[in-house]
């Protein structure tokens, strides 16, 4: 299946997430702004997330996401989308923590064959890869989309490819 990007934003989101298109960059002025490599890793994402429907992991519960790894900005986020309310704005030191994330993680997150799926956020949802999508709008935003920002969207282009090139998905 194919998914193309529209003129207003990426097209074909589930409809549980339709809400948080905008909010994540899929949408809106980020969406037109941010360019192709954006657009592409948005359609990226899409598959992904349809695919990891069948890998049967659901929503994280309250504790799971205290207790995971990720950056607090984003844990944050997923607490608030959980309770159905607005989160708050990251702190403009969340480009450099995200990227600091990223590079924790082991190289095998993101090879093919590797062990991404170890990973709390390799499921799809609100509590799902969608956070990699945020967290890099995020960075574009509030940090500027520099030189690291690149780097983590190949990165993670890498990790969605990880997820796509599993068997049972």
């Amino acid at each position: 299946m194919t998914y193309l990007p529209s003129q207003h934003g990426l097209s074909g989101v589930p409809t549980t997430l339709q809400h948080l298109r905008e909010e994540v960059g899929l949408a809106g002025e980020p969406w037109e702004t941010l360019g192709a490599e954006w657009q592409s890793l948005g359609s990226l994402w899409l598959r992904t997330d349809t695919a990891l429907i069948k890998s049967g992991r659901t929503d994280l519960s309250f504790k799971e996401i205290y207790e995971s790894s990720i950056p607090d900005d984003w844990k944050q986020w997923m607490a608030a989308k959980a309770m159905k309310t607005d989160a708050k704005r990251p702190s403009e030191l969340f480009g450099k923590v995200f990227t600091n994330y990223l590079r924790s993680l082991p190289a095998s997150t993101h090879t093919i064959g590797g062990t991404v799926m170890d990973q709390i956020w390799s499921r799809s949802g609100r509590t799902g890869v969608i956070g990699l999508v945020l967290c890099l709008h995020w960075q574009a935003v509030y940090s500027g989309a520099g030189k690291d920002w690149h780097a983590n969207l190949k990165l993670i282009d890498r990790i969605f490819n990880a997820i796509l090139a599993i068997p049972e998905l």
